[in-house]
C-alpha cells in the first residue's frame, strides 16, 4: 500500500502519518510500524496522541471523596489536606461542576470548598442515592477513599465517624450504577482486600495495598493525588491525565520513596479494570489490565472540548484508537502483510482526525 494514496493526500502529509505510526509504536516496540512507513520514521515528534482513551464525551463525572477518621492530629490534617486538594483539582483542573464534587470528612463543621458534611455512613449512602437519581447512562462515578483501613475480605473497611463502611457496603452502593463507568480508588491502608469484592466489568478498581495485611500509612495516596493535581504524570504528553497514568506515577514515586529512605516497602498498589477480581501491580495499559484505566479521565469531554464539532471529532478519534488496540490483539493470528496494511490504514485515519482536532484547537504541530 502506498501511504500517500491511502491517505488521499499529498506528500506534505507524510510526516503527519509517519509521526502517528511512530508515536503509537513507541508504546510497544518499533516493530509495530508498518514496513511501508518504517523508512519514513524520523526523530521528529510532530503528531502527539491527544488521547489514548475511549470515553463518553457527552457524559458527566460525579466525584465522591471520603476521608475518614485520622486519630492522631497529623493524620487528621493530612487526610483533610489530601481530600481538599483532590476536590479542588476535580473542579478547577478537570472542570467537574461544583455540585458534582462531594467531599465528606471527619470534621462535622468544616466550611471548606466542596465539603458536603461529615463522612458518616448515612451521609455517604444518601449521597450515592442522590447521584444514582440524577446520573445518566455513560456518566462516570469516581469514588476515592482516604484514611485508615482495616479488616479483611468483604469486611474490609474504612474507619469513619460512627458505623464504618465495608467492602460489602460499597459493593451494594456501586451496584446502583450498572450503566455508568465506575472508578473506585481506595487509598487507605489495608485496602487490598476490597479489590476482588468490587471488581467488575466497566470498573476501574485501585487499592493502595495488595492485601489487608499491609496496614502501615499509605504513601501511595499522596502521590496519586499529586498525579491529578500537579503537572507530573502526563506520560503520553497529551495534556490529560488518565487513571492509568496516575496509578503508574504514584506507584513509581512510592517505590522511590522507600528506596531513598532505605526502608522495606510496606505497600504495593494494585489495579484491576477487567473485572478479573485479581489486581496487578504493573499493568501495561495496552491489551490487558490498564487498558480501560488508560481511557478513564476525570475530564470526560477533554479540556476545551465543549465545541460540539470537537466532541464528535474526539469520539471518532477514540474509536479509531480502539480499533488499533483490537488489531494488536489479533496480530498473532494475521499474516504480516495483512496486519501492516490494516494498521497503516488506521494510522492514516488517526493522523487525519488528529490533525483536524489540532487545527480547530489552535495547537501547533
Amino acid at each position: 500500500m502506498v501511504v500517500s494514496q491511502a491517505a488521499g493526500v499529498g506528500v506534505r502529509n507524510l510526516s503527519v502519518i509517519t509521526s502517528a505510526a511512530r508515536d503509537l509504536a513507541a508504546r510497544d516496540s518499533k516493530s509495530e510500524i508498518p514496513r511501508s512507513l518504517r523508512s519514513l520514521v524520523t526523530t521528529t515528534k510532530t503528531l502527539v496522541m491527544t488521547c489514548l482513551c475511549a470515553t463518553q464525551l457527552a457524559a458527566q463525572t460525579h466525584l465522591v471523596i471520603i476521608s475518614g477518621l485520622g486519630g492522631e492530629k497529623k493524620y487528621v490534617e493530612s487526610f483533610a489536606k489530601t481530600a481538599s486538594t483532590l476536590a479542588e483539582a476535580g473542579n478547577k483542573r478537570f472542570g467537574i461542576p461544583d455540585a458534582e464534587v462531594m467531599w465528606f470528612g471527619e470534621d462535622s463543621v468544616s466550611t471548606k470548598p466542596f465539603f458536603r458534611g461529615q463522612s458518616t455512613k448515612a451521609n455517604i449512602e444518601r449521597a450515592f442515592t442522590q447521584i444514582a437519581g440524577r446520573s445518566a447512562a455513560g456518566d462516570q462515578i469516581v469514588v476515592v477513599l482516604i484514611g485508615h483501613g482495616s479488616g479483611d475480605g468483604e469486611g474490609t473497611k474504612i474507619s469513619l465517624p460512627g458505623p464504618d463502611l465495608t467492602a460489602r457496603d460499597f459493593a451494594t452502593l456501586l451496584g446502583r450504577f450498572p450503566t455508568q463507568r465506575v472508578a473506585f480508588v481506595n487509598l487507605t491502608s489495608a485496602s487490598g482486600d476490597m479489590l476482588p469484592v468490587l471488581a467488575a466489568p466497566n470498573r476501574v478498581i485501585i487499592t493502595a495495598t495488595k492485601s489487608a495485611f499491609e496496614r502501615n500509612e499509605s504513601r501511595f495516596a499522596e502521590y496519586f493525588v499529586d498525579a491529578l493535581s500537579k503537572d507530573v504524570a502526563d506520560i503520553d504528553k497529551d495534556n490529560r491525565i488518565s487513571l492509568f497514568e496516575a496509578f503508574k506515577y504514584a506507584n513509581a514515586e512510592t517505590k522511590r520513596f522507600y528506596e531513598n529512605d532505605t526502608r522495606l516497602q510496606t505497600e504495593h498498589a494494585q489495579l484491576d479494570d477487567m473485572g478479573a477480581k485479581a489486581g496487578v501491580p504493573d499493568p501495561d495499559g495496552r491489551t490487558g489490565q490498564g487498558l480501560f484505566a488508560r481511557r478513564f479521565f476525570l475530564d470526560v469531554a477533554g479540556r476545551g472540548s465543549n465545541d460540539p464539532q470537537l466532541v464528535g471529532l474526539y469520539k471518532d478519534k477514540f474509536t479509531i484508537e480502539d480499533r488499533i488496540d483490537q488489531l494488536r490483539v489479533k496480530k498473532a493470528e494475521m499474516q504480516p502483510e495483512q496486519y501492516d496494511d490494516a494498521l497503516e490504514d488506521l494510522l492514516v485515519q488517526l493522523a487525519r482526525k488528529a490533525r483536524t482536532i489540532r487545527e480547530i484547537e489552535g495547537r501547533k504541530s
